[in-house]
């Protein structure tokens, strides 16, 4: 049973969802924050980060700063809250691909019980940290992306809401289209939290450490109803993209085409080479790029046998397989050598990263799946680092859960 809740979202007011939302913080350059905010008086950001001068400030400051700031919106109408509890329907257009989805509060106590499954570690220190921002500031501006088995019951809803006009529609600077719909009909909010009692548990996508730090604050204030919730963009499972996330290294070794084929032999059946782009086509079967030529790859069927759920994982067998015994990489989050490429930007972009001569060897992998992803967060364990780059990603400042 899966708990999900309406709420009073606070959302730019009507045509500036353009101008006030942005992308997430950590997806901009310095100077496309500095840009950004010196041209658009607007932007999310401005509440955010501030001016240079208060970015300096103490952080208790800093986020007191982003609390008084985002009041000072509201009152000036530049946000507008719902008349009364609902959910909101969102939709990101990406080229061909398009994600919709529910925007509602999960329950802490769902993440509590385990029912809100993860398959990612987070950093304490980085919890804390938010915990205080969500503490001071009494917003969550960016929804955590929570995934579950498609319930048709859930689709029709969603089907039947984006038939009407959206509140915003709007392009990003990105080129991706948004869409967002407010949902308030009693007997429709009625049906979807009935519906999601039939799911037994969701699965984080993405957002691992605002969830953990939502939970963080709802432990600190279990008097108050609000910070119980954590506001999510609740989505089925064919309505996410799992992509590939690739590697690039630098070859420090120095080692020799024909050296890296040899000793890559050891494990793998080389299938093929081209100049050509080789893109993997099954599980288990990878693709290298250096020195102009592409190499397809697949474990040899003897070290198929593994029994665990872990090391029968690509990103797993990538290290242990490829990038440790022939290249010495061992620790991927530490070692400078190596650099990781989302699928999206697709495998041409992992070209250019080597003939530009900025790395050596550029490895690719199958991309993994919702059921892999599953296995692992049921089982509770966790996914070896940059296994998986999952869309869409979710803009901050378009809708924002006030407690």
């Amino acid at each position: 049973m899966t708990k999900i809740k309406p709420f009073k979202g606070f959302f730019p007011k009507k045509n500036l969802g353009a101008e006030i939302s942005t992308k997430p913080i950590n997806t901009y350059s310095e100077e496309e924050i500095n840009s950004l905010m010196a041209s658009n008086p607007n932007s999310f950001l401005q509440i955010i980060l501030h001016d240079e001068k208060e970015r300096k400030m103490k952080v208790n400051d800093r986020f007191k700063k982003t609390k008084e700031l985002f009041e000072s919106s509201i009152e000036k109408g530049v946000f507008q809250q719902s008349s009364k509890e609902a959910f909101y329907v969102y939709r990101q257009t990406n080229g061909d691909n398009s994600y919709c989805g529910i925007i509602g509060g999960a329950h802490a106590e769902d993440y509590q019980k385990g029912k809100i499954k993860k398959h990612e570690l987070t950093l304490s220190k980085r919890e804390k940290l938010f915990t205080k921002y969500l503490t001071l500031t009494g917003f969550n501006a960016e929804p955590v992306l929570l995934v579950y088995p498609k319930i048709d019951a859930i689709s029709s809803v969603i089907s039947k809401a984006i038939s009407f006009a959206p509140i915003h529609n709007f392009t990003s600077e990105d080129g991706l289209q948004h869409e967002l719909w407010e949902l308030t009909d009693d007997k429709e909010i009625n049906f979807i939290e009935k519906s999601f009692e039939n799911i037994p548990s969701v699965y984080i996508a993405d957002g691992h450490h605002r969830s953990a730090s939502s939970n963080r604050l709802s432990l600190l204030s279990k008097d108050k109803e609000s910070t119980q919730y954590i506001m999510s963009l609740f989505m089925s499972d064919e309505a996410v993209q799992i992509y590939d996330f690739n590697r690039v290294i630098k070859n420090s070794e120095n080692l020799s085409f024909e050296d890296m084929k040899e000793k890559l032999s050891q494990e793998f059946d080389l299938l093929e080479e081209s100049t050509d782009i080789l893109s993997p086509s099954k599980k288990h079967e990878f693709t290298l790029y250096a020195e102009n030529t592409w190499i397809r790859i697949q474990l040899k069927k003897k070290f198929e046998q593994s029994s665990g759920i872990i090391e029968q994982l690509d990103s797993q067998i990538m290290t242990d397989s490829i990038l440790d015994p022939v290249f010495e990489i061992k620790e991927l989050t530490r070692d400078k050598r190596i650099d990781f490429v989302p699928g999206n930007k697709g495998l041409e972009s992992l070209k250019k990263e080597v003939d530009s001569g900025k790395f050596d060897i550029a490895v690719a992998m199958y991309p993994i799946s919702f059921e892999e992803l599953k296995l692992i967060a049921d089982n509770n364990l966790i996914m070896p680092p940059k296994s998986t780059y999952i869309e869409p990603k979710l803009r901050s400042g378009l809708t924002v859960y006030k407690f």
